[in-house]
């Protein structure tokens, strides 16, 4: 191991042996956008466990008993809690990619109701392509789960765009603890941003599409998953779809 190799593995050392991300309380940005993502990945989670505490009956009404469908809707709140863990930790970067994920998750698992292919397509482009033109996500089912989808693949655009430029550094500073994770009011505050948008616009599209499976929850699970929503959307859900 060389001078600088061993150096820096002492670095790293300290580095773990102090982590922590308890100060990142003290900032008020840092707590403004914890608490609003939380609210709505609770949201995400409470739907989640009335599937799993449903799910016989869920898959039978609205998947034609297609587990994979299920597990794909349950994997995309799981992607939306490690999107979040990430932001936690100053890993936006990751956080963003499981972001992704969710999304990718969520769109094949909706539109596999109306097209099953797309449970098996490996291209995500063309599961878009396909999503977009399914009579699930137009607006002569319901124009606001077209509005929903559409913010989530332009998020999903988005996040597909934030890929990382690498810079020239100067070997007299080079370190392994360049890329850690830490805090950053700005990735922070840009990352929270898409994770709210996304987060509500997944739960805004379950609770119109499997409409008569939201009113069937618990009264409280009910209140918990529109708390996270405006006015707007909580009418088009609280108002049976026919």
């Amino acid at each position: 191991m060389t001078r600088e190799c061993s150096s820096d593995y002492e670095k790293i050392k300290l580095y773990i042996s102090r982590y922590s991300i308890s100060k990142n309380l003290e900032y008020s940005e840092y707590t403004k956008s914890l608490k609003l993502m939380h609210k709505c990945y609770f949201a995400a989670i409470t739907w989640s466990a009335e599937l799993n505490n449903s799910k016989q009956e869920f898959l039978k009404i609205h998947t034609c008993s297609n587990d994979d469908i299920f597990f794909r809707l349950i994997e995309s709140v799981s992607d939306l809690g490690s999107s979040l863990f990430n932001w936690a930790n100053g890993n936006y970067k990751a956080s963003k990619v499981m972001l992704r994920i969710s999304i990718e998750n969520f769109i094949k698992a909706t539109s596999a109701i109306e097209c099953k292919a797309q449970l098996t397509e490996k291209s995500v482009y063309k599961i878009f392509d396909i999503a977009s033109d399914l009579l699930i996500f137009s607006d002569a089912v319901n124009p606001r789960i077209r509005t929903c989808y559409e913010a989530l693949h332009g998020d999903y655009k988005l996040l597909c765009e934030d890929v990382h430029t690498a810079t020239t550094h100067n070997m007299g500073h080079l370190t392994s603890l360049a890329d850690l994770p830490a805090f950053h009011i700005g990735k922070s505050s840009n990352t929270a941003d898409i994770y709210i948008r996304v987060s509500k616009n997944i739960t805004s599209i379950f609770c119109i599409l499997f409409n008569s499976f939201f009113h069937q929850m618990h009264h409280r699970n009910r209140e918990n998953i529109l708390n996270c929503l405006n006015r707007n959307l909580r009418s088009a859900i609280l108002a049976p779809q026919g």
